[in-house]
């Protein structure tokens, strides 16, 4: 999965990558892959062993990663995939919606009507896509990088790919059952609908839009948090 900011723990993204960044860019992989799934045993030498490296680069990256909180450390048990909890996935949607929705007030008006048309396709890409498919998680973070990304705040746009990348990795280890409907009974929102709604609106309109679709098909996580 690529993303347009940075993804591994060195900030500037033309930067070599150190071999921390190629360990936890490896080790998120396999995460969204489901090649190491939620509370699943790191066994840090072994990983070492597999992508030929030492141990320093390992025990590095797994303290980003549990920083982001995609592992954790047990007591007399070691480094685990963190299992996934309905407050985590909660708190995530949280962070998304807060910071797409400033996004939102600040991109609303000109800066979104000058994109239009380059943002369309990438909207389109999305809505043809299965809802359950990398391929539209790639296609979703992709158009709404691009959305965060008109607000020209690059903290912004880079909190909202950490944040984004941890939604996914929930999304493609989560039982659907037990957090949300299942895909057969979510009505998920057009974005190209989205896109054609918030076009000309004032800021406050905008942040509302965003907020709804961002929530869209979550309600049932949202009310039980509220």
């Amino acid at each position: 999965m690529k993303y347009r900011s940075a993804s591994g723990p060195s900030a500037p993204a033309s930067a070599k990558k150190s071999l921390t960044d190629e360990v936890y860019d490896a080790l998120l992989k396999k995460f969204v892959d489901k090649e190491l799934v939620p509370g699943q045993v790191l066994n840090r030498r072994s990983v070492a062993k597999d992508l030929n490296v030492s141990v320093a680069p390992v025990l590095e990256a797994l303290l980003y990663l549990e920083m982001e909180g995609y592992v954790e450390t047990i007591p007399r048990k070691g480094t685990i995939v963190k299992p996934i909890r309905k407050q985590d996935i909660y708190e995530q949607l949280i962070m998304r919606e807060a910071i797409e929705c400033q996004a939102a007030f600040l991109y609303a008006g000109r800066p979104l009507e000058e994109n239009y048309d380059r943002l369309m396709p990438l909207a389109a890409r999305i809505d043809g896509t299965d809802p359950d498919a990398m391929e539209h998680w790639e296609a979703e973070i992709e158009f709404h990088g691009e959305l965060v990304s008109l607000s020209r705040c690059q903290s912004m746009v880079d909190t909202f790919y950490r944040v984004i990348k941890l939604g996914t990795f929930y999304n493609m280890n989560r039982l659907s059952t037990d957090v949300f409907p299942p895909v057969a009974d979510r009505v998920n929102q057009s974005h190209r609908e989205l896109l054609d709604r918030i076009v000309g609106k004032d800021p406050e309109a905008v942040v509302r839009l965003v907020r709804d679709h961002v929530r869209s098909g979550k309600e049932r996580l949202f009310a039980e948090f509220r």
